[in-house]
């Protein structure tokens, strides 16, 4: 044993019974104190509306869709709100917080992209999709072979008619004409 250990213990055993049983008491409650004041929730909290469902664009926010959570202040995100109102522009998941940038006023453009266009393409031509899915589009060339439109196409919303999808800008104009000549296909992506 180290000799600052053995001069240690040496005095341990020398000091009386009642004595070391103070020491012990002593020592056990500020391990205590120390072990209690760590488990002691940040009092720095503030009030975070968060979400109780995943929601995806389009989706319009009702009170059932959004709770109060309490949240340590240094992680509040930029942009929270305070009135849980509008129409999904982004995708929100469950529990995560809502911020300006995930409502918007309901404008089938809210959170798109400048580079990216909203194109109306006829339900028929479609199968039935959700807001918030990711398809390519494609269309048939002159041989009657698969040409692609465009890729990374998210579905802004849906209706009985129309399906609006998020297009890059450039290839606004083929993907209208296409849907208008009815030659529009689609092929789903896993997120």
């Amino acid at each position: 044993m180290p000799a600052v250990l053995d001069a240690v213990a040496e005095r341990w055993w020398r000091t009386p019974p009642r004595m070391r049983l103070v020491i012990a008491a002593a020592l056990a409650g500020v391990t205590l104190l120390l072990g209690v004041a760590s488990l002691r929730p940040d009092t720095d909290t503030v009030p975070i509306l968060v979400a109780t469902r995943d929601l995806l664009p389009g989706d319009v926010v009702t009170d059932a869709d959004i709770t109060t959570a309490w949240w340590p202040s240094r992680l509040a995100p930029a942009g929270v709100i305070d009135e849980p109102h509008g129409v999904v522009a982004a995708p929100l998941p469950r529990g995560a917080a809502v911020t300006d940038r995930h409502l918007g006023d309901g404008g089938i453009t809210e959170g798109l992209r400048p580079d990216r266009s909203a194109v109306a393409v006829e339900a028929d031509l479609l199968p039935p999709l959700t807001a918030g899915a990711r398809i390519d589009l494609v269309t048939a060339d002159h041989d009657g072979r698969a040409a692609p439109l465009t890729r990374d196409v998210v579905v802004l919303g849906t209706d009985e008619a129309v399906v609006w999808v998020g297009v890059d800008a450039d290839d606004a104009d083929d993907v209208t004409a296409a849907a208008a000549a009815g030659r529009v296909a689609v092929v789903v992506r896993p997120w």
